[in-house]
Parts: C-alpha cells; sequence; structure tokens
C-alpha cells in the first residue's frame, strides 16, 4: 500500500529535530501534530526515519533544528515483502520526502549576521 502526498487544501506542517547527510539524501526527524475535533487535544506524531531525496534533499541540511517546514510532496509506504517465503509487512511505513517549504510569513533566517542598529551620537542627550 503506498499513498501519495501532495497539494491539499490542508498542508501537512512538520518540526524538523534532527537530519542526517547520507550524501545523496538525508534522514530526518520529524514531530506532527493535529486537533482532535470531537476532543479539541491537539495527538502528536515522531517520525524518525523520514527519508528526503532530490530537491527536498538540497535544502534540509541547512534548516535550524525545531523549525517548522510544510511538506509539498512525499510518499507512504507500507509494501509486504517476502521473507522466508511468508509474505510480511514491515513494522513501520516509510516515508520519502520529495519537496518542501517554509510556511508562509514563517522567519526561520537566522539574525546573527545582521549589524547591531547604532544611533547617531549627536542625538543623545549626554
Amino acid at each position: 500500500m503506498s499513498l501519495q502526498i501532495g497539494e491539499s487544501k490542508y498542508p501537512q506542517q512538520a518540526t524538523v529535530w534532527e537530519a542526517v547527510d547520507h550524501d545523496n539524501y538525508a534522514i530526518v526527524k520529524l514531530g506532527t501534530s493535529r486537533k482532535d475535533k470531537k476532543t479539541g487535544e491537539y495527538a502528536n506524531s515522531n517520525w524518525s526515519f523520514v527519508r528526503f531525496v532530490g530537491s527536498a534533499y538540497e535544502g534540509i541540511m541547512q534548516v535550524p533544528l525545531k523549525s517548522r517546514i510544510i511538506i509539498k510532496s512525499g510518499m507512504i509506504s507500507q509494501e509486504p515483502y517476502m521473507k522466508d517465503g511468508v509474505k510480511t509487512w514491515p513494522k513501520n511505513p516509510q516515508i520519502v520526502v520529495f519537496a518542501w517549504e517554509f510556511p508562509e510569513g514563517a522567519d526561520n533566517s537566522s539574525k546573527m549576521d545582521e549589524p547591531p542598529v547604532v544611533e547617531d551620537d549627536d542625538s543623545l542627550p549626554f
């Protein structure tokens, strides 16, 4: 069973907790949450082995930890495989992300490289 993740009315937001570079792909730990409509409480999920490939891999290693991203395109797969002649399903789904972006209006850039604002000495009262 495979499920494509693509453009939707409600895009999936996630928090980046860790990213490990593997030369042409990255394994990323993500956190997601959703609101339960019946109780009003949030259900949190952690995804430890999300693979970022292609254009998604190109920028994910520069994302600061704890940043929010929107997953634009991906795939969730839990395909069965043969093990010792028996059809077996993996314990965890495999998640692959093909494209992502920062949420609109999110300020995920660092302010460390900006020089401090210095007021003109002539305007000081002393």
